[in-house]
């Protein structure tokens, strides 16, 4: 009898992106997606979150391969710096994935990837591993839910999906597949849990676009649209629909002008040549000869719309009668930010077109009927609720004991659990340390919880710097100079920081006996921590320089 499978948890469960997990399958390795998160406003001054494989690192000869299921961040993001770390595991994805990813390593010359293309419909033999693709339909097209057939049963991974009946490019989600799957048996299911908590159907994509003709058609003055770099539906929604008013098309912010190529020439997006323009020609058309199709849908601070949002935009100025559309939905999290960018839209006279007003977004995932539904053709002997916050996955395991699944054999599982399939039959395994790692700059990994809570007191707080001057003796030579930073401004500071060196003065002077620096240091923190709390209230970061003669 062989080894048992362990489907072990890395990002992902619990949150809203991240997502990373593994199959191991005779003591071989392979992932489920490897994604990555943004930071938001807790996490000061990182640029990007990723999973943390430390674990894998440790049996790097073990990983086997990667498996993506389709091209969106939050599923294939962290790949470069995954890749850079084990260069040698090759990656399986579907044409516009691998395409999607290729043009993201180009950002990583240093990374080297061995990338293989896979169809919906294919079964693939590689080591220990028998995977097989399923079509599914998300808000990017190629998605795909993975199968592994393995020694003690099936496990199906949905991906990313939702039962669209008409999506924009016909490809459904495989359901005739999905049900033969079921036919044959699924001892573990993993599914998208992201509106489990949200009744009935998720509308068709489809309808996206008469919203959008309907508000070209009206429009009199320039027209703005937002979305996802990666939501090439609706691009192809927005194109359509600048093209049937006369509009020209400008693709606007780095990640929009990269992919939309990419997508056109992989046969995903549709577009003549001369329906597009560069910023430069957009210049020259009146005002209503043109549609920009931008980055910035989450307010990101130095996104297209957010720029153009603040009048801060290079090459875009909002007028009074001008459009802008935002054809997304809202990442929580990102509420405040978007609002800004709202209320700044407003400010500039432009009049703004959102979900909370008109249909202009629907989501890609799953909304509870849908999920019943397919948990009824599926029919697995176990369910793990994955992708989405806790109570996105508390939502989906109910809906999965209502439609027959064994409560024993629901799992509601976080980010470092696994669960272990035996004969068919699943059960917990063993937990390990789960975590995050920030990428900040150039660094990756060095930034963790204690520099954060230094920035976040920092960001609050303020920082008070004080010079001391020693002879050879440890003896204070002449007085300290104490500086601040974030702490006060008003026209009493200089007092307060004059008072701020004498304090600290006489309490050095009292223990000029001290010769080891670091007692003198922690001596001026505790001092000047002291002072700040009782004439401000505040506890900013001190810093104690010793200056020695």
């Amino acid at each position: 009898m062989s080894a048992p499978v362990i489907v072990a948890f890395y990002g992902g469960l619990g949150e809203i992106g991240c997502n990373m997990a593994s199959v191991e399958v005779d003591g071989r390795i392979a992932l489920i997606d490897v994604g990555l998160t943004f930071p938001d406003a807790e996490h000061f001054g990182i640029d990007l979150i990723l999973p943390n494989w430390v674990t894998l690192r440790e049996r790097a000869d073990d990983v086997h391969c990667a498996v993506i299921t389709h091209g969106h961040e939050d599923h294939m993001g962290a790949l470069p710096f995954f890749l850079r770390e084990f260069p040698a595991v090759p990656v399986y994805s579907t044409r516009l994935t691998l395409g999607l990813i290729a043009a993201k390593l180009e950002e990583h010359p240093d990374v080297a990837a061995d990338l293989r293309e896979v169809e919906a419909g294919e079964r693939i033999r590689t080591g220990p591993f028998d995977i097989e693709f399923v079509a599914v339909t998300h808000s990017i097209p190629d998605g795909l839910a993975i199968a592994f057939h393995t020694p003690h049963g099936t496990i199906l991974h949905s991906g990313d999906f939702k039962l669209d009946q008409t999506p924009i490019d016909g490809r459904v989600t495989d359901l005739p597949h999905l049900s033969s799957l079921g036919d044959e048996g699924v001892a573990l299911l993993l599914a998208d849990s992201t509106n489990a908590d949200q009744p009935g159907h998720v509308p068709s994509e489809r309808q996206i676009g008469k919203t959008l003709r309907d508000v070209f058609a009206a429009a009199r003055g320039r027209i703005v649209v937002t979305t996802f770099a990666s939501h090439v539906h609706r691009v192809q929604q927005v194109v359509d629909a600048a093209v049937g008013v006369g509009r020209k098309v400008c693709f606007v912010g780095r990640s929009m002008v990269r992919n939309m190529p990419i997508a056109r020439d992989l046969g995903y997006l549709t577009y003549g040549d001369d329906h597009v323009v560069d910023m430069g020609e957009v210049e020259r058309l009146p005002r209503d000869g043109a549609v920009l199709i931008c980055t910035g849908s989450q307010g990101e601070p130095y996104a297209a719309l957010s720029l153009m949002a603040a009048g801060q935009h290079r090459q875009v100025k909002l007028e009074p009668g001008d459009s802008v559309v935002m054809a997304s939905s809202v990442i929580p999290g990102n509420e405040s930010a978007i609002y800004r960018s709202i209320n700044g839209l407003f400010r500039q006279g432009a009049n703004v077109v959102h979900k909370g007003i008109a249909d202009v977004h629907v989501s890609g995932h799953a909304a509870a009927d849908e999920l019943k539904f397919f948990h009824n053709i599926v029919r697995a002997s176990a369910f793990v609720p994955v992708h989405g916050e806790y109570r996105h996955l508390i939502a989906h395991a109910r809906l999965a004991v209502e439609t027959g699944t064994p409560p024993d054999q629901v799992f509601v599982c976080e980010d470092g659990n696994t669960v272990v399939l035996t004969d068919g039959k699943v059960s917990r395994g063993e937990s390990f340390p789960p975590g995050k790692v920030f990428v900040d700059g150039l660094g990756v990994g060095d930034v963790g919880n204690a520099v954060l809570r230094d920035r976040e007191k920092l960001s609050s707080e303020g920082i008070c710097v004080a010079v001391v001057v020693l002879d050879q003796h440890a003896r204070l030579v002449g007085e300290p100079e104490v500086v601040q930073q974030g702490v006060i401004y008003s026209a009493e500071q200089s007092v307060l920081l004059d008072l701020a060196a004498k304090v600290l003065s006489d309490e050095l002077r009292r223990g000029d006996g001290e010769s080891d620096p670091a007692v003198i240091r922690r001596m001026t923190s505790t001092v000047l921590g002291r002072f700040w709390r009782d004439q401000t209230g505040r506890r900013p970061v001190i810093l104690p320089l010793l200056v020695e003669t």
